[in-house]
């Protein structure tokens, strides 16, 4: 009857908790798993270093947010170049004979990503790889088309289509055989903050159910999981005058527990790198040099950490060829 029924699935569950702390991990384990896996090596020392193992791939989501031009897209497109072109990647590269170049994934909610901008980060990065000069343009050539064709991009338009893009996702990446080494989505907030207006918990599930797909595909995967985001202005409702208002990133309490690392970033202005001698007195020739020497500085802020203290910033700069330290002074 209904009562053996109900001792046979008490006995089934006694026994599966008898034996589920015989596959627990130690912590040892859990630290030399993950010290060996591999960071993509920014070309940004100094962020890098804000970041610290923020990176690493396993299971943890790092966001980006800051307000529109601040740099998002291109810190997500700088990861994802570094996670194709990386260290181990050259190593396998020089060891098999031309493999080793990475594939990578981006998720383009918003319309953000510039296939030509991504092109140029690849392009100085494959250049600055240990013997690069050796193979010839041709060679650099061929690496760059590799890379571009290992980059996945799928345009979402709303958030219906980005939740069932990320559910598709998991079949994929387990085809590809841990060859995908970064996860980008940019953005989550873009659908998110305009749909579900009327009904909150139904999109505070979702957003759980997202950021909980993008942990076991970062676990199972060895994936770099990165997600951006918006901000918003919160006002204090005990503050009828509206002072206390402030900037934080959307998406609400819910999603503010999910990720592991939160990255905010803010423009700090221009900086004005010295140009070339000029030859003759061309003013034109003067203003160009002028426009091409100045470059967006930006300042990233640790504001979430698992394992850093918080607070702890560093700046940066937007260059052609992707995102550098900004070791100068900016106007």
């Amino acid at each position: 009857g209904d009562g053996g029924r109900a001792s046979e699935m008490l006995a089934a569950c006694r026994r599966e908790v008898a034996t589920a702390w015989d596959s627990a991990e130690s912590a040892l384990h859990l630290l030399q798993k993950g010290q060996g896996r591999a960071l993509p090596s920014l070309p940004c020392q100094r962020l890098a270093s804000l970041l610290g193992g923020a990176l690493r791939p396993g299971g943890s989501i790092l966001e980006v947010c800051g307000l529109p031009g601040t740099g998002k897209t291109q810190l997500c497109l700088q990861i994802c170049a570094a996670a194709q072109i990386g260290s181990s990647q050259i190593a396998a590269a020089a060891a098999g004979g031309g493999g080793g170049i990475a594939e990578a994934v981006y998720v383009d909610a918003e319309g953000s990503f510039v296939p030509r901008r991504y092109a140029q980060m690849c392009q100085a990065l494959l250049a600055e790889r240990p013997g690069a000069l050796a193979g010839g343009g041709a060679a650099v050539a061929a690496d760059l088309e590799r890379v571009l064709r290992s980059m996945h991009v799928c345009r979402t338009y709303d958030a219906t289509e980005l939740y069932s893009t990320l559910k598709a996702l998991g079949p994929f990446l387990a085809q590809r055989k841990n060859s995908v080494r970064a996860l980008v989505v940019d953005s989550l907030a873009f659908c998110f903050r305009h749909e579900f207006g009327d009904n909150q918990p139904q999109r505070a599930r979702i957003l759980m159910d997202i950021a909980a797909m993008l942990r076991r595909y970062g676990a199972e995967h060895q994936l770099t999981v990165v997600v951006t985001n918006h901000m918003t202005t919160r006002f204090d409702r005990n503050d009828p005058t509206g002072d206390s208002a402030h900037l934080v990133p959307a998406l609400g309490e819910t999603w503010a527990h999910q990720p592991s690392t939160q990255l905010r970033l803010e423009r700090c202005g221009i900086v004005r790198l010295r140009a070339p001698a000029q030859h003759g007195d061309s003013r034109l020739g003067a203003q160009a040099a002028m426009a091409s020497s100045a470059q967006p500085v930006g300042r990233a802020t640790l504001t979430k950490s698992v394992e850093r203290a918080v607070g702890q910033s560093c700046t940066f700069r937007i260059t052609e060829v992707g995102i550098r330290d900004a070791d100068v002074g900016w106007a």
